[in-house]
């Protein structure tokens, strides 16, 4: 130790610290100010940590959030960074009332109070620039409308808007420049602001020397307050261990401006959201500017104000500032939560985010996330994107609804419904002589009279019992087969365990019933006045009947009204689909699409 001081002057650091006294006694309430410090050691420390594996850019930076999560401790470690955050801006609030109600900034401890304050917007500010680093939908709306905030104050507003986002619009550089903020440049302010706020407090605190040796309630700082900072930041990192534990931080949906969102800034500023309701158009600045400055400028003129008044008038004067404090804050936040309470449409956002959420996780989890970056991993989801291009480019005619009408409902039917398409049920329905011609079938297309309901309808004509009970035997045998060539994922099981009926249903059809007098299958029939009959319902059938159903393997002469989506190969751009969306649409109908096997 002496080595150390003498090339460092360490005891001089050491002894400041060990000569300390409160005059008035140790306190809990006085660990506030340690366990700040150490909070804010936490969360260096841990920033570090995610500063390792992090990549600043939009393509790489969920993926990469997503990468430290599946780390041994890395999702731990993120949520601890989250929620430590959150801890700070809450201490120091707490802090800050606490040193404001007992006129800890009297002389000589002004700098120390100014100090204090400053360190506040810092803090706030500084969490904001790294909740859009992981490139989340919610970080991505949160920073646009914190920057539609700033950008409302005159003059300066739009170039800090533009600095914050870098440029006029939330992106790459956007991220970029977080980054740096967050990182680098709040880390330094925050960094000097601390230093100089510790060292005035060190400055100014009493030291042993300077006791009255007559102050009974007198104490050493170590270990009496020590002791109690210590055990105070011990229950406040065990919360946010036990919150980071029990509750974790999801990493939430990947931006993208094709998913519909109602965006909210975070918990600390809905307070400022909701104030802008009040002040809106050219009177905004009243509330993104002159209220909140004239509430900071009134903080840091406290010194001032209470060396001029009374005692009494002070004391009020601190009471009322942080009585009305709260209550504003506390009212304007709540009115905020009851009004997105009762917001259905918002109420619809946070449900419909949640969900995706939890899928875009598990396609991450299972398939990994491609360069192109998260985002493509719900775009071409077919659970998620399916009934999306359904509803866009298909439920003007098509419906795709359960026997109950849950579902998408066609805006005017006039096509087969295509729930469970391909299906043992879907199949039976459509050689049922009661549901052909139902609109869930040919009922609102021109096939209602064509041949092949007239062949369902009176095929099963006979007067002896037992040649209808042989034909519907035989028609049980077909749909079992037909329904097989779709290799329908929700249905492999059973056509694994009915091989024989399979078998036998393909005699059937090539040899049986007729059904290639109309019909090609496999190596029987040609092709003629209806679809091919071979890989029927599979997908490659299907995005082949989509792209062209006017293919000679479909309805070549007989096409009702359904239109080409993909059958110019030299001009692709001059589709109405390109393949990706036929696929996607195609797989949504079968049901092909990763699921999480659960218990």
């Amino acid at each position: 130790m002496n080595w150390l001081d003498s090339r460092t002057g360490s005891n001089r650091l050491i002894n400041s610290y060990k000569n300390r006294v409160l005059p008035d006694g140790a306190s809990w309430i006085l660990s506030s100010a340690g366990c700040l410090f150490w909070l804010f050691v936490i969360e260096v420390i841990t920033g570090l940590l995610l500063m390792t594996c992090y990549s600043p850019s939009v393509p790489s930076a969920w993926a990469s959030v997503h990468y430290i999560d599946g780390l041994p401790g890395g999702e731990f470690i993120r949520g601890l960074h989250y929620y430590n955050s959150q801890a700070l801006i809450i201490l120091f609030t707490i802090h800050t009332l606490r040193v404001l109600l007992m006129a800890s900034f009297r002389k000589p401890k002004e700098i120390i109070w100014i100090t204090g304050i400053l360190i506040a917007p810092a803090m706030v500010v500084w969490a904001v620039t790294g909740n859009p680093l992981p490139g989340t939908l919610d970080g991505f709306s949160q920073i646009n409308v914190e920057g539609n905030i700033i950008a409302s104050t005159p003059i300066v507003g739009p170039i800090f808007r533009k600095l914050l986002l870098g440029g006029d619009e939330v992106g790459n550089r956007t991220i970029t420049h977080l980054y740096f903020l967050h990182v680098a440049l709040f880390p330094i302010i925050m960094g000097l602001l601390l230093g100089l706020h510790i060292t005035q407090i060190y400055r100014h605190s009493d030291k042993i020397d300077d006791l009255d040796k007559s102050n009974t309630k007198a104490v050493p700082y170590w270990p009496y307050q020590s002791i109690r900072n210590l055990t105070t930041f011990s229950l406040i990192f065990g919360l946010i261990c036990g919150m980071v534990w029990f509750y974790g931080h999801p990493l939430k949906v990947p931006a993208d401006s094709g998913i519909h969102h109602v965006p909210r800034p975070e918990w600390y500023f809905i307070f400022l959201f909701e104030l802008r309701r009040y002040f809106t158009g050219q009177w905004e600045v009243v509330a993104t500017l002159i209220i909140p400055g004239i509430a900071l400028t009134l903080l840091l003129l406290m010194p001032l104000i209470d060396r001029i008044s009374s005692e009494k008038t002070s004391k009020v004067m601190r009471y009322l500032i942080v009585t009305g404090g709260i209550l504003t804050w506390s009212g304007l936040t709540m009115l905020s939560v009851l009004r997105d309470h009762s917001d259905v449409d918002y109420q619809h956002s946070k449900t419909h985010l949640a969900a995706l959420t939890a899928r875009v996780n598990e396609l991450a989890d299972h398939d990994g996330v491609p360069p192109q970056g998260a985002i493509t991993l719900l775009r071409n989801d077919p659970k998620i994107q399916g009934p999306i291009l359904f509803i866009k480019h298909c439920s003007s005619c098509h419906s795709h609804a359960d026997a109950n009408g849950k579902g998408i409902i066609a805006e005017s039917p006039s096509a087969p419904n295509l729930y469970q398409f391909g299906s043992r049920e879907w199949i039976q329905g459509l050689l049922d002589p009661e549901k052909i011609q139902s609109e869930h079938y040919f009922g609102k297309t021109e096939f209602k009279e064509g041949e092949m309901a007239e062949w369902i309808l009176s095929s099963g004509d006979s007067e002896e019992e037992e040649d209808i009970k042989d034909f519907k035997a035989e028609m049980k045998q077909v749909v079992i087969s037909l329904s097989a060539q779709a290799q329908l994922k929700s249905q492999a099981e059973m056509d694994k365990k009915d091989t024989d009926l399979i078998r036998e249903g393909d005699t059937v059809i090539k040899e049986g019933i007729g059904c290639t007098d109309c019909h090609q299958y496999h190596d029987a029939g040609e092709l003629g006045s209806g679809p091919d009959l071979t890989d029927y319902a599979s997908r490659s059938w299907m995005v082949d009947f989509i792209s062209n159903p006017a293919h000679e393997r479909f309805y070549s002469d007989s096409n009702d009204r359904m239109p080409k989506f993909h059958d110019n190969f030299k001009e692709p751009n001059k589709n109405l689909l390109d393949q990706k969306t036929i696929e996607i649409i195609t797989d949504w109908i079968r049901g092909d699409w990763y699921e999480l096997e659960r218990d």
